[in-house]
């Protein structure tokens, strides 16, 4: 069998085992963390939850969750062949855990108290433990990053450091190990772009996913890089090149704004997004994160119509499958603080 057909046919398979809108309704009207793990056993996620032993907590679930979406991936990843950009997007799992393990130690946090919110599953399937036991295990942060040398994280990591000893922001972490995973995702792309075509159609494939999320990336990181005070001439060293359909002089625009409204206005001619009246800068950022997920969802699901057997509805799995654990990881969040179904469901990427 070939890898185009092996990996359509896998991820068309697996879309059918995806959680329609009625259980993730069900799911936010549990009314405790207990009714919500015997709901989810009712689901494609019910071998990650059994283990898990009351009491439970929104945590542990999600780690659950996380775990079982990196075995999904994994299995993918083996029958993939030539498409590496499938096994690229798998490092998005242990860069999640690689940001929350530098934040950590940037807080100055113990190993114990730091592998409490990581389970290192991602990790543990393809070999690289290693990696983030030494990053816990380090004295401070600087030791830490030191640690990820001869990584494909370590330069970013390094950059993330300076940015942080500067501004004492930690979410810099995030975004420069972020730019570390999009940065070999877009090469990869750039570079075997032709196999990554549709024999269908190109709409909603393998491109408008790696642009949306390239675009994503950069608009985002720059809106948050003027807001936590990296000066204009670093700003650019967040960038993921080559740029896709948010090119180079829309997002130096950005950088250099007068305001946030007026660089998320920027994004009207590329995107139609325009910033929303009174409304604070952290809420313009998260509105235009939030128009970002929502494309790409919309992308992901269309891909199923459009791209047949092969790599874009490939692809497309693996996004629904993030989308989809993040909002059940966000039910479990407000199941447990007790928070009312419609308001959980009105924060979910829907």
């Amino acid at each position: 069998m070939s890898s185009r057909i092996y990996v359509g046919t896998k991820a068309f398979a697996l879309r059918g085992s995806l959680i329609d809108s009625g259980t993730i309704q069900k799911l936010a009207e549990a009314a405790s963390l207990e009714e919500l793990v015997n709901r989810l056993k009712g689901t494609a996620y019910s071998d990650a939850v059994s283990d898990l032993q009351p009491p439970y907590s929104a945590r542990e679930v999600e780690l659950a969750l996380r775990g079982r979406m990196a075995t999904v991936h994994n299995s993918i990843i083996k029958g993939a062949g030539k498409y590496g950009i499938i096994e690229l997007y798998y490092l998005r799992n242990i860069a999640w855990d690689l940001k929350l393990a530098l934040k950590a130690k940037a807080l100055g946090k113990s190993y114990d108290d730091a592998v409490e919110f990581i389970d290192m599953k991602a990790e543990e399937l393809v070999g690289r433990r290693d990696l983030m036991v030494k990053v816990l295990s380090a004295r401070d942060i600087a030791e830490a990053v030191a640690s990820l040398s001869g990584t494909e994280f370590h330069s970013d990591a390094e950059q993330a450091l300076s940015s942080f000893s500067a501004k004492r922001e930690t979410r810099f972490f995030d975004l420069y190990i972020d730019h570390s995973v999009l940065s070999a995702i877009s090469r990869e792309y750039s570079l075997n772009s032709k196999a990554y075509s549709s024999r269908s159609a190109d709409a909603n494939g393998v491109k408008d996913i790696v642009s949306l999320d390239i675009d994503g990336y950069n608009v985002l990181s720059t809106l948050r890089a003027r807001l936590w005070g990296l000066p204009e001439s670093e700003v650019s060293g967040l960038i993921v090149k080559p740029t896709r359909r948010v090119g180079a002089q829309v997002l130096s625009g950005m950088a250099g704004a007068e305001s946030t409204g007026e660089a998320v206005n920027l994004l009207e001619a590329v995107y139609g997004i325009r910033a929303q009246e009174a409304v604070g800068d952290e809420a313009l950022v998260d509105a235009t994160e939030e128009e970002f997920a929502r494309m790409t969802k919309r992308t992901c699901e269309l891909a199923f119509v459009w791209q047949g057997l092969g790599p874009g509805a490939t692809l497309a799995l693996v996004k629904l499958l993030e989308f989809e654990v993040g909002n059940l990881a966000a039910i479990a969040i407000g199941v447990e603080a007790g928070v009312e179904p419609r308001k959980i469901l009105s924060r979910l990427k829907v």
